[in-house]
Parts: structure tokens; C-alpha cells; sequence
């Protein structure tokens, strides 16, 4: 099956174009398809996985730093990657709180003769620079009916957290939303779902974005809230150097064959306007604040996982502001 052409220039590349350029490694899918063993049922990058979570995780017995055994990493990670599906937000529930809370997953070691458990994070919140974040385009995944190719998958230390359909100019973002709403079914390909945290539809004029069981009509589109005008220019700026920053040439080679041959001889564009989709992507994905997103504004309501949408990730974000310049006064004020 052959890529659409235009969906894939207008919409797909430039994404991918972004998602690099702040950050994230790209991935061919040949060596994605080798890091799953070929297996198309795996979701997560075991070695990448357990590469990234050697560095980010030790313990601590007597004031000494040890690390965990590599046997007991990999078992981590793959119990993450086979816990049984039952149900889509049951699933995901347990997932998120084992791979998102503190203590939500403990590993027994033993260290001079003695046993003890000790708290193992698959990501490092306080400092985003000491995780990995890959990106790759076109990722096969097996389902009870029939496969699915989710267009761009983001990776943050091996594990696919987040999933994103792209459409061409003029076709309505809600059919990229119908496909990611259809995928999380029971026929489809759930399994990938359990893990992402956001789920973004986007045709370059417009981009929302959900999480996993969000109904498509409570997508939302995401604004950044900047008062200065100065800081606004600023951050358009911002975007303006990343969409025009030049990809290497062999890679942007390989990110187009991966595309199924469909833009095979596309090159990039030297200048470009940006978008809705540019300026969804960048307020959500750059790497600190997809971390920000991931750990503090996904919850579970009601049996329902939901995501914050801007306008309360701004007033949180403000208030946390405000309470931690009030602290800086009173210290300064002891201090005195």
C-alpha cells in the first residue's frame, strides 16, 4: 500500500520535519522493525527502552548508589509490554499508573546478601534532557481484522507515547480522528493505545488533540497563551527557525522512502509559511513540555482518561508561578 502523496507532503513530512528539529531522533523502519524483532505486535523499543532506563535508574543501600541487575530491567520492560489486554481503559489505567507515579513500579534486588525493594521510573521528569525521544513514520502494528499503519509514532525512551494521523489539504481533520478513534477498538490495533498519553489528528490548518477513549468530538486544538508581544514574536520566531532548519540530505532521503515510495524524490522546503499544524506540534511535543503534559495534566475521571486542555495547562501553570515566587519571597525574607 502506497503512501497518498500529497497527504504524506503536506502534512506528514513537514511534521516530521518539526518533530526533528526539536529533538527527536528519527528512526528508519527497518531499524524500527528490528528493534521489534519483526514482530509487528510489539509496541515498544525494547533496547532503546532499556538503554534509557539503565541510565535514568539506581538505588541507594547504605549511602551507596547501585544499579539494577540488566536481567531485572528487561524484566521490567517486558512486563510492560505484556500486560494482558483487558479492556482499553482498564488497560491503560494500570499502565499509566506504572509507568507514570512515583513507586508505581518496584524491583526486588539483593546487595551484600540482603533483599530489598526499590523504586524503578521509566522516565526522569526532573531532568527531561536524560531521556531519549525518537520519532518514525509508518509503523506497522497487527490487528484481529486487519494491520494499520499509524502514521508518525513518538517515542520517549522506547515507549510510544505518542500517536499521529495526518491528512492532506482539504480533507477534514475529522477523518484522521475517525481512524484514531477506530484503531483503539477491540478489532483493531488497541494493544499501541495502552500506552500513548496524546493523540493528535492534524491537516496542517487545523490540529487537536486527545488522549486514549477521547471521543472525537472532545479533540481540542491547542493555543499558547502569551500576553507579552515581545515573547510572542519570539516564540514565532522560534518556530520559524526549526521549520526552515535543513534536514541532512540522507536522511530526509531515507525519511522519504520510508513514506512507501510517495514522495521518493520530494525534497524540503527552503522557505514555508507556518501552520496550525507547526504551531500544535511545537506548543504540545517539544520535549520538556510533552514530559510536563505527560506527568502532571493526564488523569483518570471516572473510569475516563483526560487530558488538560491549554487553557487549564495555563491557569495550573500560572498558579504553580505565582506559589513558587511567593516561597522565593518568604526565604528571602528568612534570609534576611
Amino acid at each position: 500500500m502506497q503512501a497518498n502523496f500529497d497527504e504524506a507532503r503536506q502534512s506528514q513530512l513537514p511534521a516530521l520535519e518539526l518533530l526533528i528539529n526539536m529533538g527527536f531522533t528519527y528512526l528508519p523502519r527497518i531499524q524500527v522493525d528490528f528493534l521489534r524483532e519483526g514482530d509487528h505486535n510489539k509496541c515498544i523499543l525494547r533496547d532503546v527502552s532499556f538503554e534509557a532506563l539503565s541510565k535514568i535508574n539506581s538505588f541507594e543501600v547504605s549511602g551507596e548508589e547501585h544499579r539494577f541487575s540488566d536481567k531485572n530491567i528487561y524484566d521490567a520492560i517486558d512486563e510492560l509490554e505484556n500486560l494482558p489486554l483487558e479492556g482499553l481503559q482498564d488497560t491503560t489505567k494500570k499502565i499509566y499508573h506504572m509507568i507514570m507515579t512515583n513507586g508505581g513500579k518496584t524491583i526486588k534486588e539483593v546487595v551484600n546478601g540482603k533483599s530489598g525493594s526499590y523504586n524503578f521510573r521509566f522516565f526522569d521528569f526532573a531532568n527531561p534532557e536524560n531521556n531519549v525521544f525518537h520519532v518514525t513514520a509508518e509503523f506497522p502494528m497487527n490487528g484481529k481484522r486487519e494491520n494499520k499503519r499509524p502514521d508518525i509514532i513518538c517515542f520517549v525512551n522506547g515507549i510510544p507515547i505518542v500517536v499521529i494521523e495526518n491528512k492532506k489539504s482539504g480533507t477534514a481533520v475529522e477523518e484522521a480522528l475517525d481512524q484514531m478513534v477506530r484503531n483503539q477498538q477491540p478489532d483493531c490495533i488497541p494493544k499501541l493505545f495502552v500506552f500513548s498519553q496524546l493523540l493528535i489528528g492534524t491537516n496542517m490548518s487545523e490540529c487537536l488533540y486527545g488522549t486514549t477513549g477521547t471521543p472525537k468530538k472532545f479533540y481540542a486544538g491547542w493555543r499558547e497563551k502569551i500576553v507579552d508581544t515581545d515573547e510572542q514574536q519570539k516564540y514565532e520566531q522560534d518556530i520559524q527557525s526549526l521549520i526552515q532548519q535543513p534536514i541532512k540530505k540522507g536522511l530526509y532521503e531515507q525519511i522519504c522512502a520510508d513514506l512507501n515510495g510517495a514522495t521518493l524524490r520530494h525534497t524540503q522546503l527552503a522557505e514555508r509559511q507556518i501552520t496550525k499544524q507547526d504551531r500544535g506540534l511545537y506548543g504540545l511535543l517539544r520535549p520538556e513540555r510533552l514530559l510536563r503534559l505527560m506527568r502532571s495534566f493526564i488523569l483518570f475521571d471516572a473510569g475516563l482518561k483526560k487530558v488538560a486542555r491549554y487553557q487549564q495547562f495555563f491557569a495550573v501553570e500560572k498558579i504553580l508561578e505565582r506559589v513558587e515566587q511567593e516561597e522565593q519571597g518568604m526565604n528571602g525574607n528568612k534570609r534576611q
